[in-house]
């Protein structure tokens, strides 16, 4: 695939204390997705997440915080004929998730149980990286 038909994004698995998982959804997407975006120029991916998380969810996340579980390609949802090549971090819950509100081009933030994961319509990401890690555990 031609390198023009990939989105290179970093997203972070954040797990609260009731074992739910933050999944958000973007303005005029129908799909949930982990909280990230897109890596800017020469942005390193957990830069970007740490930059992301501020502007979508205003939480002050450091690098400390942030480990990365790997790296994994999946159709996009939101973009015909593009793949999403995403850096997937998981992010130490931190006090601050608590009380977080959508912003910036988010319409929704939902906190998902494993029990209801098949009610949710998920990114591909999502459903095929971060699932079945966060599954396991």
């Amino acid at each position: 695939m031609k390198p023009n038909n990939y989105i290179t994004i970093a997203v972070g698995v954040v797990i609260n204390k009731q074992d739910e998982l933050l999944t958000v959804q973007k303005n005029g997407s129908s799909y949930y997705q982990l909280p990230g975006g897109k890596i800017e120029g020469e942005e390193r991916p957990v830069d970007s997440l740490i930059r992301e998380l501020n502007e979508e969810l205003h939480i002050l996340l450091k690098e400390q915080h942030c480990k990365l579980l790997g790296v994994h390609e999946a159709q996009a949802v939101n973009e015909a004929g593009k793949t999403v090549r995403g850096y997937v971090f998981q992010c130490e819950f931190v006090d601050q998730f608590e009380q977080i509100e959508p912003h910036a081009e988010l319409r929704e933030i939902r906190w998902v149980k494993k029990t209801e994961i098949e009610e949710v319509k998920l990114a591909n990401l999502l459903k095929q990286f971060a699932l079945p890690i966060w599954m396991e555990n």
